[in-house]
Formats: C-alpha cells, structure tokens, sequence
C-alpha cells in the first residue's frame, strides 16, 4: 500500500474521530408527520403492537468519487466502513429493550396496549407473518448497505409492503461479500414485493382487536465514509484518499413509529408524489400505516464504543483489471472494518438516542 494513501487516510479518520469524541447529547428530537395527520386515532386508544423492528447497519459508503473535467486525473477512489462481525445477543437485548421501552411509553401516552398473546393468537396476525414474516437476525441490505434486521421477542419480525417503504428498502446496495443471501430463509429481492395483501391483513387485525395497529422501525447507523482524488499533490503523482467516521446514530426519514388503524386502506399507503418538506428527495419516507410519524433529523451518539482499524486497500478499476483480468469498483477501494469495544455503552447510547426519538415522536400523535 502507498504509504502516503495509507498515512493520509489514516490520520484523516483518526482526526474526525478525536474531534466528535465528546461531543454534547442531543436533548430532543425533531420529528414529523410523515403525511399524515394523528386524526385517525381518536376513534379508540386502544393499541396493539404488531411488530418492533431494529435494522442495525452492517456497512455504508462504497460510493465512488472521481475527478472530471479537461485536466482531471482520470481515477477514482471509494470508502466503505464495514461491520461483518456482529453480536447477536446484544442486538437481540437492545430489541428487546425498546419492545418494553414502547409498551411503557405507550401506556404513559395514554394508551391501552393490548397483550401481545392476544395480537399473536390473532389468525390475521399469523396471515401477516405468513406472508411477509422472516428470520430473526436476518442478513440483509438497504439503500445505504449491508444491514441486521433484529424483531423483538415474543413477536415474529416481518417486513413491511415494499411500496409503502419507497427505495430505501430495496436491496440497493451490498458491501460485505455474500451478506444478503447468507440467511437460510432470509428476505430476498423477490420475495418483498409479493406482500400486496399486508395492509388489508394489519386493518383486519385492528378491527378485530379494537385497536390501532403499531409498528416501529428503528435504523441505526454506523458512520460516514468520504472518498477523493487529489492530483495537484506535491509530488506530482495521484493521491487516492479514503476516510471512515465511525459513530452510532438514527437515521431520519426511516426511522419511525407507524399506526394502521380500523378505518385505514386495504390497499396501503405511500407518501404522496413529490413529498419532501421533512426529509429531503434522496429516498421518500416510508408510510406503511395511515398515521406514521418520523425523525426528521438524524440523532447522533458516541464514537469511543467503536475500534476502527487501519484501511484495507484493493486495487480496481483499469489498473485492476490489467493485473487480474477484469476490474470491478474505483481504481483504489479503502475498506474500514469497525467492531464494538463495548456492548454496554454501545447499547446505552442506541437506548438513549431510542428514549429520545420514541418520547417526541409519540408527544406528536397525541
């Protein structure tokens, strides 16, 4: 590896990680309809949770940066932080953890949540996991990367009707080779978009139960990668750089409490065309329910949980192919592998940041 990519990029990370080190919690969240309106929920307070749904984020970046133009350097460089190894059990408590977090904050909202026996001995609720039903601590992808997706105990995790969730949850993007399809049974491309009966399942079962259906998404992020081509150095060579900021986070827009309630569509929901006035235009929000209420913003958390090691660097592109016979990818691809220091904080951090979004956003639907 060139010693003055692998300096650089090293020092780039490691100084972008001193810096966020001790920066100050965040003391609210902002939240938004995502429209919708909480009108539809006066009709009863009472409320049945069906799904508690956690995708923690194995790996993010990988796009690639390139220079253009008459007098630029025609080379490319890209960034991914990856997180392959990823501890189950600790994901599993952290799901857990936010189930008996929503029952209390639901109850203290002023809701009557309903057993959750009752929702699983609910035929339509076994139609719903029938249907769209998978695996816990299934490997999958978004349009971020490689992702866990983790369902509370007691409940079966299913993925919502893929037209209600917009592109973000199509399998976009895969960093970590062999990810997705390593779930025996897993969610696959295919198998998401034939669900089209979901929502007239989840209104069947609010009106059996009297209740207005509850479904939470949580995505929590892993960092930021940044990827450049500098051919102005002073050595008069192409300098490829790459650079990872690892830091747990929510993700606005996708992460969000939504209610399917009686009087909802059979045919489902989805944010209306051009809807942008709270989360941008990258990827629409997800609307699976008639009521759905969202971070706006992202929320940030620690960076000191996280050990990132140094880059691991392959060659692609033109020069890549000459040397193996095919090139894939950017000429020079900076892989950062980050794994967890420590579980507790790890899971206090995701947990705070969890007490904070679900607090405000449920303070918007009453």
């Amino acid at each position: 590896m060139n010693t003055k990519i692998r300096l650089l990029a090293a020092f780039l990370a490691a100084s972008l990680s001193s810096s966020m080190l001790h920066a100050a919690p965040p003391t609210a969240a902002k939240v938004a309809m995502t429209d919708s309106t909480s009108a539809p929920l006066a009709s009863t307070k009472r409320v049945a949770i069906a799904n508690v749904m956690v995708s923690f984020q194995a790996s993010v970046g990988g796009d690639k940066t390139n220079t253009s133009g008459m007098f630029a350097a025609k080379t490319s460089s890209s960034s991914a932080l990856q997180m392959p190894t990823m501890d189950q059990a600790l994901m599993g408590e952290i799901t857990d953890a936010i189930y008996e977090q929503l029952k209390t904050d639901l109850k203290e909202s002023g809701y009557e949540v309903v057993p959750e026996s009752k929702v699983t001995a609910s035929l339509n609720y076994q139609k719903m996991i029938q249907m769209s039903g998978i695996p816990n601590f299934s490997k999958f992808a978004n349009l971020h990367g490689d992702i866990m997706l983790v369902g509370a105990g007691g409940l079966k995790p299913y993925l919502p009707y893929i037209a209600e969730t917009g592109k973000f949850s199509t399998p976009a993007k895969t960093l970590i080779e062999g990810w997705s399809k390593s779930t025996p049974g897993g969610p696959t491309t295919t198998t998401t978009y034939y669900t089209s009966e979901l929502p007239g399942f989840e209104v069947a079962l609010a009106k059996e139960l009297d209740a207005n259906v509850v479904k939470v998404n949580y995505v929590v992020t892993l960092g930021t990668t940044s990827a450049a081509v500098d051919r102005f150095s002073s050595s008069h060579q192409n300098v490829h750089t790459g650079t990872a900021f690892a830091q747990v986070g929510l993700l606005a827009g996708q992460t969000r409490i939504a209610f399917r309630t009686p009087s909802a569509s059979t045919k489902g929901e989805t944010a209306s065309r051009g809807y942008t006035e709270n989360f941008g235009n990258k990827a629409a929000p997800a609307k699976d329910g008639d009521v759905v209420v969202a971070l706006a913003e992202p929320l940030a958390g620690g960076t000191d949980i996280f050990d990132l090691k140094e880059p691991q660097v392959k060659t692609g592109g033109l020069l890549g192919g000459l040397m193996s016979g095919f090139g894939t990818g950017a000429d020079k691809q900076f892989t950062f592998i980050v794994t967890i220091n420590d579980p507790e904080a790890y899971k206090a951090e995701v947990m705070s940041m969890v007490k904070l979004a679900q607090r405000d956003m449920l303070a918007a639907v009453k």
